[in-house]
């Protein structure tokens, strides 16, 4: 398995993505992330363009960076205010935080933007397509850049890189687990953690304050109330 196309095109019936109170099935983790990388490529978003994505529990941020993938579009999380990338993905509350210079394009999840030349993540992807045409390239894209496992101005881990590091996490979970996600998603080593639950057929948990998984996932600091915990900076 070398992209992330692949992962979702052989998703396990049993993977899931939960945030309490929501939670996505293994199929509408799918349809929704094909329907990400069909909404974001009708904002300019295209192979070897960046996208920033908010660093948030928050479905959205892991179907952001999933429709990414599939366009082969690398994502910096926590992108900074001037971002020299096509698109940022982060909560309408904050787009006015954000210049993209010409041709940027600005979405919001939650309410609605204001600013009409702001996209809205919500309605814009409810519109899009839930299939996705296979793609014609291979796992040495790039999955991550900008900050996120690179310096400010490289490429970062390739999507093959990260699938690979995520087998290893597979092989210790299985469909009855589900990895609650403590850490930052702008370590690259929590990026591996959830592709490996999904591929797994495990449970990607963003937990709130009372939800608990079977698993964690959180920082080399961080406590966590699960009985198990994997460390991103020993992922990857």
């Amino acid at each position: 398995m070398e992209t992330v196309y692949e992962l979702l095109a052989d998703l396990p019936d049993e993977a899931a993505l939960r945030a309490p109170p929501a939670s996505l099935s293994s199929r509408d983790v799918r349809a929704t992330a094909y329907k990400v990388g069909n909404y974001l490529r009708s904002r300019g978003v295209h192979e070897g363009s960046r996208v920033g994505v908010a660093d948030d529990a928050d479905p959205k941020v892991v179907l952001a960076f999933l429709g990414s993938a599939l366009l082969a579009a690398p994502v910096t999380f926590a992108p900074p205010g001037r971002f020299d990338g096509r698109a940022v993905v982060v909560p309408t509350a904050s787009l006015d935080g954000f210049d993209l210079g010409p041709g940027g394009q600005r979405v919001g999840y939650g309410a609605k933007p204001a600013d009409p030349a702001d996209g809205h993540f919500e309605g814009g992807v409810w519109s899009e397509n839930p299939a996705f045409p296979p793609v014609r390239y291979g796992g040495d894209v790039p999955a991550l850049a900008g900050g996120t496992g690179a310096g400010d101005d490289e490429d970062g881990p390739s999507q093959r890189a990260l699938l690979d590091a995520a087998a290893d996490v597979a092989a210790g979970l299985d469909a009855d687990d589900a990895l609650a996600v403590r850490a930052s998603f702008t370590r690259p080593g929590t990026v591996v953690g959830v592709l490996g639950a999904l591929r797994a057929g495990a449970t990607v948990l963003l937990p709130d304050a009372e939800a608990t998984g079977t698993v964690a996932l959180a920082d080399g600091d961080g406590d966590a109330p699960e009985a198990g915990v994997y460390r991103p900076e020993e992922l990857f």
